[in-house]
């Protein structure tokens, strides 16, 4: 179940960039729901190379790969848009509805093959249905309404600021964290969301590794388990 919620957040948001890019406001109802489709299924794609065990889907340098195999497959379909701007639009959407969804939530190795190691900000709950709740309501206004692009728009700034407000509540737990244990010396400190209204954190000391949680909308720190390292 989360890695179809995971899929569809990648969807939605590829969809919503397209649709703010490419569409206009005298398009048809179809074509509004193509261009939505082909934006989702853009964002989507990165994924495909891991059924080979790869992971250069998720790599920045197939970024424009991907785009330009999107663009010219969307160009054979409609002629009235530029190439350029279809590479532009496609390409944007790989990169921010999966490179960068990835890296706000499980992680993404986006300089793979030269650095296999995962990168990550992780401030999305894997079952976030807000972000979802909001973009499937606005995408499907942009749908059936021709001048629903403000809505789409309006849409993408709430998730926009909701992410930013995560991740500044995030920052803040870890000064506080850092602050509080800084006199013995901290090894590993991790902060990651254990539901939409609550974050869990692992400190590790050379003597003691603590864990708890701390809610999202203020920084009171609760400790649930302290062990000391033998």
């Amino acid at each position: 179940m989360g890695y179809i919620i995971h899929t569809l957040l990648h969807f939605l948001v590829g969809a919503s960039i397209s649709y703010l890019i490419i569409n206009k406001e005298d398009r048809a109802k179809s074509k509004r729901f193509f261009i939505m489709i082909f934006g989702g299924a853009a964002a989507v794609s990165p994924d495909v190379t891991k059924f080979f065990g790869d992971l250069l889907g998720h790599s920045i340098w197939f970024v424009l790969v991907s785009g330009l195999l999107f663009a010219i497959v969307f160009r054979w379909f409609t002629k009235n848009i530029a190439l350029r701007k279809l590479w532009f639009t496609f390409s944007l959407t790989v990169l921010v509805g999966h490179i960068l969804i990835d890296y706000l939530g499980n992680g993404v190795a986006f300089l793979y093959p030269f650095v296999k190691e995962e990168f990550e900000f992780h401030i999305v709950y894997g079952m976030d249905v807000l972000i979802i709740f909001v973009l499937l309501l606005a995408l499907s206004i942009g749908v059936f309404y021709s001048k629903g692009k403000r809505f789409v728009l309006m849409g993408v700034l709430i998730v926009t600021l909701y992410l930013m407000g995560l991740g500044f509540s995030k920052i803040q737990l870890e000064q506080a964290l850092e602050n509080q244990y800084q006199r013995e010396s901290i090894n590993l400190l991790l902060t990651y969301p254990e539901s939409l209204l609550q974050w869990s954190f692992q400190v590790r000391t050379g003597e003691v590794w603590y864990s708890g949680y701390s809610p999202v909308l203020n920084q009171e720190i609760f400790i649930e388990t302290k062990r000391k390292v033998n």
